[in-house]
C-alpha cells in the first residue's frame, strides 16, 4: 500500500455523515503452502453489522481482462488497486461523491 493503511482509514472515515455507522475494514491472514508464505489480503465495508462488499469473497471468481489470475490468489491481488480506489474516493471533493462513478483499475 501507498500509505500507511491507518492514515487511508482514517481519512476516509472524516469524510462519513455524522452518526452512519460505517466501517472500513483491512486485515492481513498469513498462509503457509507448499508454494511458499503469505499474507492473506482481506478488505470489507459494513453498514451496521452488515457487510455490504468483501474483498476477495466477492471478487476472486469473477474474471476480468487485466486482473492477475486467480488461480495464483492470494500471491497474486488487487490489493494495490483496492489501496488506490479508496485514495481516490478520499480524494473526491464532497460536493462530486455521490455523482462520481469510481471503477477500479485493474493492474495499474
Amino acid at each position: 500500500m501507498g500509505r500507511p493503511w491507518s492514515k487511508l482509514q482514517k481519512e476516509f472515515y472524516l469524510l462519513r455523515a455524522d452518526g452512519l455507522d460505517l466501517q472500513l475494514q483491512c486485515r492481513a491472514y498469513r498462509m503457509n503452502s507448499q508454494m511458499g508464505s503469505t499474507d492473506i489480503p482481506r478488505y470489507w465495508i459494513t453498514l451496521g453489522t452488515e457487510i455490504i462488499w468483501d474483498y476477495p469473497r466477492d471478487f476472486i471468481e469473477k474474471n476480468h481482462p487485466k486482473r492477475v489470475n486467480t488461480k495464483w490468489y492470494p500471491y497474486g491481488n488487487d490489493v494495490p488497486d483496492i489501496s488506490n480506489l479508496i485514495r481516490e474516493y478520499i480524494d473526491t471533493p464532497k460536493d462530486e461523491l455521490m455523482s462520481k462513478t469510481f471503477q477500479m483499475t485493474i493492474g495499474g
